[in-house]
């Protein structure tokens, strides 16, 4: 079923407007019709709702019945990663959604090749990314879209996490002893999770890590590729958190 993201200032009357993108996907690729049902999730609702009438800048829909179903977990996971080369930062903002994180910090590091010199080039950047945590929250039936933050240096982020309540994971490929499960013994309700691009990070930021707290962990023997990182250590916080089969 379609799924439709507003925010609860669009519903009216007990009826919403489709419009933009989502009015033209359900249109032309979709092909709805007249009496079709939808899914409409709001701030805090979900509904199921028909489509009343198709127009040419959108489509409305009456809310026909409230669905009480919540597919969000109860743990709050924040990925931090540092952005890769090429789309691998599209797959896995669209793995880790997915799962279920709920914010994604794009990460500018020591060993970042990416260069992202002009503010335009970074926003279009930030609009790509955010459409496809949209896309794949659709998807998976989440009841958020998760939020792309600004893109941001490690100095910044330290900063900032020094202000969080939270568990701050970075898996590092040259630790050996400290295990991702130990860490786990007392599930929390929030977790940074951070991984470095594709050359790792340097052992400068290692150690602002430690400073502030964090843990540094292996995630096994085999050196994993940065789009697999997060999703494993994601995947391994959320089944110590019972939020997995």
């Amino acid at each position: 079923m379609f799924r439709y993201f507003c925010s609860d200032d669009c519903i009216e009357n007990n009826s919403v407007s489709v419009t933009g993108g989502d009015a033209r996907h359900l249109k032309t690729i979709l092909r709805a019709q007249e009496g079709d049902i939808i899914s409409v999730v709001t701030d805090s609702n979900e509904y199921k709702a028909r489509i009343e009438a198709i127009n040419k800048d959108d489509i409305v829909c009456s809310l026909i019945e409230e669905i009480q179903r919540n597919n969000e977990s109860k743990i709050n996971i924040t990925l931090c990663q540092g952005i890769p080369k090429q789309t691998k930062m599209e797959t896995i903002i669209q793995q880790n959604v997915e799962l279920g994180v709920k914010s994604f910090i794009p990460l500018i590091t020591e060993r970042t090749v990416v260069k992202l010199n002009d503010k335009d080039r970074e926003q279009k950047k930030l609009d790509r990314w955010q459409k496809i945590a949209k896309e794949s929250a659709k998807q998976s039936k989440r009841n958020i879209i998760p939020q792309v933050e600004e893109i941001t240096s490690v100095k910044e982020l330290v900063e900032r996490l020094k202000q969080e309540d939270a568990e701050i994971i970075v898996p590092y490929e040259l630790e050996d002893m400290k295990i991702l499960k130990d860490v786990l013994k007392e599930p929390k309700n929030n977790y940074y999770i951070i991984i470095g691009p594709e050359g790792g990070f340097d052992i400068k930021e290692i150690e602002m890590f430690k400073e502030i707290g964090a843990h540094i962990v292996t995630l096994g023997k085999r050196i994993l590729r940065t789009e697999t990182a997060g999703v494993v250590a994601a995947t391994v916080v959320m089944y110590a958190c019972d939020e997995m089969v």
